[in-house]
């Protein structure tokens, strides 16, 4: 006996509504983070930023066009251009291996994070435009949804990030302690300042700017992309209220 008034189609696609609404707050977030790591991983500006903010050159005696080329070989291990983290630079008119294989363990351990973020990316991605392609398509909702999942997916991300920010500005120190004892299964990413170049290469202060970089992008993007929504979402209310 079927229920006076029950729409079975009708509330399937209220259903759908709702979970490509909260697919899309969810994942935004994640879109908008990871593909900022990817970016900051691949930029050797950022990487020259630091060298010369910290003198690496002078710390190492390795010289700016080495270190350029260190930054590079990392970036191509990173994005898996290369098998080995290990590279051979000159200093002091003599070659060298600069990693020991504790720090290659570690990069190898980086690496496997990065890939990991690069999914992570792919999949977020994915699912956003399968959820805007199912809104659009099947449901017919004319931006509706869409946008106002667009719209708390940056204010989530703006909220997450704001946080994780003012933690990096008052207390990095154990924001980054935390992010290796949580990412690291291993004790590799322990090193000695006065022996191993990994960290004189990268120095806590690289980090540190490098995670502020990241946070001030993310904010920047997530306010660009609720502003659209934000006037997207005005736009066809005020469409509705002519028609």
């Amino acid at each position: 006996m079927a229920i006076i008034g029950f729409d079975p189609r009708g509330v399937a696609m209220k259903i759908a509504r709702s979970i490509a609404f909260w697919l899309i707050v969810f994942c935004l977030p994640l879109l908008i983070m990871t593909a900022n790591i990817r970016w900051g991983v691949s930029e050797i500006r950022l990487y020259e930023y630091g060298f010369d903010k910290y003198q690496i050159s002078q710390a190492t005696g390795i010289d700016e066009l080495e270190l350029r080329r260190i930054a590079q070989h990392l970036i191509d291990y990173f994005n898996l251009k290369v098998d080995s983290a290990q590279v051979t630079v000159v200093k002091g008119g003599e070659e060298f291996d600069v990693f020991n294989e504790r720090e290659l363990v570690h990069l190898q351990d980086v690496r496997a994070l990065i890939q990991l973020d690069y999914w992570v990316q792919r999949g977020a991605l994915s699912v956003v435009v399968i959820c805007a392609l199912v809104l659009l398509l099947w449901l017919k909702d004319k931006w509706r949804i869409l946008v106002k999942g667009v719209l708390w997916g940056s204010l989530a991300t703006l909220g997450l990030v704001l946080l994780l920010a003012f933690w990096a500005v008052f207390g990095f120190d154990q924001l980054f302690l935390l992010f290796h004892l949580v990412s690291f299964s291993n004790e590799f990413w322990i090193l000695d300042p006065a022996k191993d170049y990994l960290i004189m290469l990268f120095p806590g202060g690289f980090f540190y700017d490098a995670a502020l970089f990241g946070f001030g992008a993310v904010i920047l993007q997530a306010l660009l992309a609720g502003a659209i929504a934000f006037g997207v979402s005005r736009s066809v209310s005020g469409e509705g209220k002519v028609n």
